[in-house]
Formats: C-alpha cells, sequence, structure tokens
C-alpha cells in the first residue's frame, strides 16, 4: 500500500478512534463518573486492549480469543490482588508484597496459559498481562475514591469498578477489530477509498 493509503487509513483508525470516545463517554463513561466512581471515567483502559490486539494483527477470527483472554486476566488480576490483600493483612511490607506475589502468580499464570491451557482461547498472556496493568491502577483509584472493598481485610483491593473494565477492555478490542477492517475500504493499489469487494466462494 502506498503512502496515501497509510494516510487514510490512519484517518480511519482516528476518527474512529474519535466517534467510540465520543459514544464511550456519554454512555458507560457518564455512568461511571455518576454511579461508581463519582467524578471519573476510565475511557482510557479502552487504549490497552487496543493497541494489544491491533498490533498481533486484529484478525476477525481471534476477535474472542482476545475478548476471553482480557476478562480471564481481570480474573488473575484478582487473585494477585486477593493475595496481597492478605499479606497485607498479616503486616508484610507493600514492596516486598507486590514483589512476591507478582513473582510467584506470574509463574503460575505464564506456566499454565504456556503448557496444559495454551489450547484454550483464553489464553493469550500478553492481554492477560494489559488487564492486569490496568486492574492495578483501576483498584487503587477506586480505593482513593471509596476506599477498600468490603471483603477487603489488608485494605488492598476495591473491585468496584472491574465490571465497568471489563467492558471497556472489551470495547478496546472491538476498535481494533474497526481499525484494522478499515484497510478492506482502501484500494491497495491507489490508497483510495473504495466500497469492499464482495468475497467470492
Amino acid at each position: 500500500m502506498n503512502n496515501k493509503g497509510y494516510i487514510n487509513w490512519a484517518i480511519w483508525i482516528s476518527v474512529l478512534s474519535g466517534i467510540y470516545c465520543l459514544v464511550y463517554l456519554y454512555t458507560v463513561g457518564t455512568f461511571t463518573s455518576e454511579n461508581v466512581l463519582p467524578g471519573y471515567q476510565i475511557v482510557y483502559g479502552t487504549f490497552t486492549a487496543l493497541p494489544i490486539y491491533f498490533t498481533a494483527g486484529a484478525k476477525r477470527e481471534d476477535f474472542w480469543r482476545y475478548i476471553s483472554s482480557y476478562l480471564v486476566g481481570l480474573l488473575w488480576s484478582m487473585v494477585y490482588l486477593w493475595i496481597m490483600d492478605q499479606l497485607s493483612a498479616m503486616g508484610v511490607d507493600p514492596w516486598v508484597n507486590i514483589a512476591l506475589i507478582v513473582a510467584i502468580v506470574c509463574t503460575v499464570e505464564c506456566a499454565l496459559h504456556f503448557t496444559v491451557l495454551s489450547k484454550l482461547p483464553f489464553s493469550v498472556v500478553p492481554a492477560h498481562f494489559g488487564a492486569i496493568s490496568n486492574a492495578f491502577w483501576l483498584s487503587n483509584l477506586t480505593i482513593s475514591i471509596l476506599g477498600p472493598g468490603a471483603t477487603s481485610v489488608g485494605g488492598f483491593y476495591n473491585f468496584a469498578a472491574f465490571p465497568i473494565l471489563a467492558l471497556t477492555l472489551c470495547g478496546g478490542t472491538l476498535l481494533g477489530l474497526i481499525c484494522n477492517e478499515g484497510l478492506n475500504f482502501i484500494n491497495q493499489k491507489t490508497g483510495k477509498f473504495q466500497l469492499p469487494k464482495p468475497q467470492q466462494d
């Protein structure tokens, strides 16, 4: 594809991303700000999910693999944070706590998804890590606004906004797919926008 095609693709990506943000902020963002995290929204979680999927090719056949992997990554983040919370309640130094648990749980997580679970659709480990990194900062943000979760014994987690994060990561994956689909609307030789040609059987 020539430079004109890449510029048109950049326009496609940027315009669609802008529309996504506008729709998100008036729907999910508003709900989050008014009902979950007063005064805050987490649209930026989109732009963790999008590039991980996008740089892997954003193939249609991989869409549900990435969706399920982000959601499983969120579940893993809850394992990390729950164990950290228990050690925090025991008085373990926070930095030692975090380093130790990340090392141990990450080893277990990667070993499982690289081996016995590798053929299952939710084993895209980079997507896990993207979800986990977002979950860590979101839990901290939620604690700063609402305090620790009701079941927390060490003040180390609050999962109240995790359903919103799950929705946001799914939205980022969908946006990545739509961005990549833009190539079907660009002529690979001329770089001009065109209607996609119907696929022949």
